[in-house]
């Protein structure tokens, strides 16, 4: 067993994370990440393509701007929310197990290797996080767009209220989940040593 000190494992810290290998579960988070991206980025498209007058025009204001940010934001809402949980708890798992697993027998490539994926993952619950609250920007907006939709105010139908009232509980789904995502996400070690 190759004793070292602290001096050396911290300039090992130093090393760039790309030598370190990608493994299963920082594959599928990152895949998981891109696809939310994705759908995000389409959304977007959707709603600006939903915004340009149609050709003839005649459609309310009011009308247009619900309809674009509804397709804008069609993909934000707490199922979005619940598989970003799992991908920062799946990364919060993979730094602890990380930090957990390299304490014995250390060699100078095992803390080369545990300090990769430890940042890896962190960097990765950074993105998560991100993504987290974008799906709650997304959610408000989507009560913003059934609040245009429905301007009969009190008077206002029962399909209108009905239509507010989903939204919401989508909403603060989603707002209960993001925050238990960035809690958890905050517990992700920086490095090695910030778990110990």
């Amino acid at each position: 067993m190759t004793d070292i000190s602290a001096a050396e494992a911290s300039d090992d810290l130093d090393e760039p994370v790309e030598r370190v290998p990608w493994e299963v579960p920082e594959i599928a988070t990152v895949t998981v990440l891109v696809a939310t991206g994705v759908l995000m980025a389409g959304g977007l498209a959707a709603g600006i393509v939903a915004s340009t007058p149609s050709y003839g025009g005649g459609t309310p204001l009011r009308i247009t701007a619900s309809t674009a940010i509804s397709f804008g934001a069609t993909w934000a809402g707490p199922l979005l929310a619940i598989v970003l949980l799992g991908v920062v708890g799946l990364c919060w798992w993979q730094a602890d197990a990380w930090c957990a697993g390299s304490e014995t027998g250390e060699k100078r490539d095992d803390v080369n290797e545990a300090a990769g994926h430890v940042r890896r993952a962190h960097r990765i619950s950074q993105w998560t996080q991100v993504e987290l609250l974008l799906v709650c920007a997304g959610a408000v907006a989507l009560v913003a767009s059934s609040a245009l939709l429905s301007t009969g105010g009190i008077s206002a139908n029962a399909v209108d209220w009905a239509r507010i009232i989903v939204e919401v509980a989508n909403l603060v789904a989603a707002l209960a989940v993001a925050g238990v995502g960035v809690w958890i996400g905050r517990k992700v070690p920086v490095n090695r040593e910030s778990s110990n």
